[in-house]
C-alpha cells in the first residue's frame, strides 16, 4: 500500500473585510462597487494592478495598508469598533454573574459582584486589565460561560446511581 500525501485545495481569500468598508466609504453606489474597487486596488498599489486577488497576492503590504487607510482615523476606528466591544464586555459579565448565581454565590452588593466577576475573566484570560481583552478573547470566554452555564449541577436522583468501589 502506498503513502499518499493528502492534498488541500488552496481556496482564495474571500476579501470580506474590503467589502464591508468599501460599503462603508463616502459617495459609495452598489452600482458602481467594481469600479470603486478597480480605482482604490489602482490608487493603493501604485498604478501596478486593478485586481484585487493580485494585489493580495504580489503586493501584501500595499494590499495591508490599503486596508488600514480604508478603516479609516483612530477616531473613526474608535466609534466603529468601540460598540462591540462594548456589548461583548458586557456579555462576558452577564455570563459569568449567570454562572456565579447558579453555584450560589452571594455578595454584599451588586458591585462586589461585578468586581469579582471581572476578577474571574481577568484571570480567565490572563490579563490584568478587564478593558485591554481582545474582543476575540471576550468571544471565547463568553462561550465557555454559556457552555457551563448549560449544564446541569443538580444531576437526576433517577438516573444519577452512587459508584461502588472494586
Amino acid at each position: 500500500m502506498a503513502i499518499t500525501k493528502k492534498q488541500t485545495k488552496k481556496r482564495a481569500p474571500s476579501h470580506a473585510l474590503f467589502w464591508t468598508l468599501l460599503k462603508e466609504t463616502p459617495g459609495y453606489d452598489p452600482q458602481y462597487k467594481d469600479v470603486i474597487k478597480e480605482g482604490l486596488v489602482y490608487e493603493h498599489s501604485g498604478g501596478r494592478t486593478t485586481s484585487l486577488s493580485e494585489m493580495y497576492t504580489k503586493y501584501p503590504r500595499e494590499y495591508s495598508l490599503m486596508i488600514e487607510a480604508m478603516k479609516g482615523t483612530p477616531e473613526q476606528r474608535k466609534n466603529r469598533y468601540e460598540d462591540s466591544a462594548d456589548l461583548a464586555r458586557k456579555r462576558v459579565i452577564a455570563a459569568i454573574c449567570q454562572w456565579v448565581d447558579k453555584l450560589g454565590y452571594t455578595f454584599e452588593s451588586q458591585e462586589a459582584k461585578v468586581r469579582y466577576v471581572i476578577g474571574i475573566a481577568c484571570r480567565a484570560a490572563n490579563c490584568g486589565n478587564f478593558n485591554a481583552i481582545p474582543e476575540s478573547r471576550l468571544s471565547a470566554i463568553y462561550n465557555l460561560y454559556c457552555k457551563r452555564n448549560s449544564v446541569d449541577i443538580n444531576g437526576n436522583l433517577e438516573l444519577d446511581f452512587p459508584v461502588l468501589p472494586n
